[in-house]
């Protein structure tokens, strides 16, 4: 067992720089059904909380039998697609029938620096027969060290002579860098650096690469060949670009003319800020002497506007008597007494089970209360299904109080036993007299209150009637459809189906369908909520009748029972190879 576990960690790719937790892993071709040689793209996405910033492509070829695959690692890239993190592939089948892209295992770390697995799934793939130079014209994976571009034997750059063709034609047949080193143009220079890498002249190679790249910009299989050499300096199949090529490939992407131009715009840019920054400096400089040299001016206009303002208030004073309004008057307000208290709707409740919290809020009946936030002791496994409701008013001990009623629908994921208490904050507003009884004013104040902890017990789902295979849905009743990619199919090809789970309840964050081979989305609404589920399932036609049949056992929490939804079933229509498959239904 131990060295079985040593073995797996040893064999797991590492995921360098990426820590999270939870991680999920996907895969799948752009294609399914295609002949020896054609080229797809394999992506692997990743799902879950994680840091990727510094994810660089992992090399794969060495996991993948060569006898199967020809992946390029040279062709990887990263970017992100939804919530996931996204490596693409280019891969090449080299046999015929139905051959199996295996699961691959990635290593990353957590928080806490510990290791952490995640496996991909496998995937099918129905290589028919295809051209034999299509398959030979791939290149070659020797020693397991990345290769060099292809040789180029076409020339776009230039035009070419014929003395210089002949030539061109005499070094391709015989290549060497030697023989290539007498032309100048890009597609020979390529050709000269591949030929010192299979020579063990890595040096050479870089210098090649080095001028070629400020000549034309850093190109893929410029990084290609660098790659190359760097893997034969070292003597490590899995090194990688330098992380300064990686930073700077905007810059190295162009040729010497781009890069000077870039540094000259940078150069630019500069000095055109510094020069509105100093013009901004001066600007604000004569603005300060402005307001300096009419401080005084403007302090004698706001005394005489002060002036004017007390003259007016005290004419105000004269003209109303004994009807004046004492501005100014301070009232220690006394705060308005809130409280509060929690219940449920129901005694017995299970996990999965829809139900209420009911908050009660006991405060004066002329006081108005708002913005009101609820926030409970306990939240593990705790789920709010809805947005909160009023209820009817009840009725209080004090007759010149009243209790305002909310529920709150939620229901619990986990077995819970224990307390739970809520605190209520919001604003409460009401109207006093002034000590003179000549005024009436409202006023707002915040409040905050706890309600006594309330004893909960939700008890598990029963084990009588629980199926073996049951992972842990529940749903009042549970809707599943299923879409397969074709209908009309040879025997051997793989068929995409995709299905569609629609729950009224619970779906645990990792449950997967048995037979399914991973989850491609989730939505949800605002509180959070699963309203749609959709699986993909890939299924080799290899003379069955039917699709395949999917089942997901369910607890109902409205017939408190265990039911099982099932979907499947679909009718195929087998054709002959030779009839044309554009009329497949998809």
């Amino acid at each position: 067992m131990i060295t079985s576990l040593f073995g797996a960690l040893l064999c797991a790719i590492e995921l360098s720089g990426v820590t999270g937790t939870g991680l999920r892993a996907r895969a799948f071709f752009d294609a399914n059904n295609v002949k020896v040689g054609d080229p797809m793209t394999l992506t692997i996405d990743f799902l879950g909380e994680a840091d990727f910033r510094s994810l660089h492509p992992p090399a794969l070829a060495r996991y993948a039998d060569r006898r199967t695959w020809r992946l390029d690692d040279a062709s990887a890239k990263t970017d992100t697609f939804r919530d996931a993190r996204r490596l693409t592939y280019r891969v090449r089948p080299l046999r015929e029938g139905v051959i199996w892209f295996p699961s691959l295992e990635f290593a990353y770390s957590d928080a806490s620096g510990a290791r952490r697995l995640v496996r991909s799934n496998e995937i099918p793939v129905h290589a028919r027969s295809g051209t034999q130079v299509v398959v030979e014209g791939m290149d070659e994976q020797s020693d397991g060290m990345p290769e060099p571009p292809a040789l180029a034997t076409d020339v776009v750059s230039c035009e070419l002579t014929d003395d210089m063709s002949f030539a061109w034609r005499k070094a391709c047949a015989a290549p060497s860098a030697k023989a290539f080193a007498a032309f100048d143009f890009p597609e020979a220079k390529m050709n000269e650096a591949r030929c010192a890498i299979l020579d063990g002249n890595w040096a050479q190679a870089m210098k090649i690469y080095s001028r070629l790249e400020w000549r034309i910009g850093q190109t893929p299989e410029i990084e290609r060949g660098i790659v190359a050499a760097l893997a034969r300096r070292f003597d490590n199949p899995h090194a990688e670009l330098p992380v300064w090529r990686q930073v700077l490939r905007p810059i190295l992407r162009l040729d010497w003319r781009g890069r000077i131009g870039a540094v000259a715009g940078g150069l630019i840019a500069l000095a055109l800020i510094g020069w509105l920054v100093g013009r901004g400096i001066r600007a604000l400089a004569c603005v300060a002497a402005v307001l300096l040299a009419t401080a005084a001016p403007a302090q004698d206009i706001f005394r005489q506007m002060e002036e004017e303002m007390q003259r007016m208030h005290q004419r105000m004073q004269q003209s109303f008597g004994s009807f004046s309004f004492h501005f100014g008057e301070k009232e220690e307000q006394e705060p308005i007494s809130v409280t509060a208290s929690v219940a449920v709707d129901r005694k017995a409740v299970r996990v999965g089970e829809p139900f209420e919290f009911i908050i009660s809020i006991e405060a004066p009946n002329t006081a108005s209360i708002g913005q009101l936030r609820m926030t409970p002791s306990e939240t593990f496994g705790l789920t709010v299904t809805g947005p909160a409701q009023n209820l009817a008013d009840a009725p209080s001990k004090n007759p010149s109080n009243v209790v305002k009623r909310l529920s709150i629908p939620v229901r619990y994921d986990v077995p819970f036993r224990g307390e739970v208490s809520f605190a209520v904050e919001g604003m409460v507003s009401g109207r006093r007299t002034s000590r003179g009884g000549r005024m009436n004013f409202t006023f707002s104040n915040s409040f905050r209150c706890d309600t006594a902890p309330l004893a909960l017990d939700v008890l598990p789902l029963p084990s009588a009637g629980q199926p073996d295979d049951f992972a842990g849905v529940v749903s009042e009743g549970l809707a599943i459809f299923e879409l397969p990619d074709l209908l009309k199919v040879e025997t051997n090809d793989v068929i995409t189906i995709t299905y569609r789970m629609r729950p009224k309840g619970y779906v645990p964050a990792d449950f997967l369908p048995r037979g399914a081979a991973f989850e491609w989305s989730r939505q949800t609404n605002r509180e959070g909520q699963v309203q749609e589920i959709e699986y993909r399932r890939y299924f080799v036609a290899d003379g069955a009748a039917t699709t395949p049949t999917l089942s997901i056992p369910y607890y109902d929490p409205r017939t408190k029972s265990y039911k099982t939804a099932k979907v499947g079933g679909t009718p195929l229509k087998y054709v002959s190879p030779r009839e044309p498959q554009s009329n497949r239904s998809k």
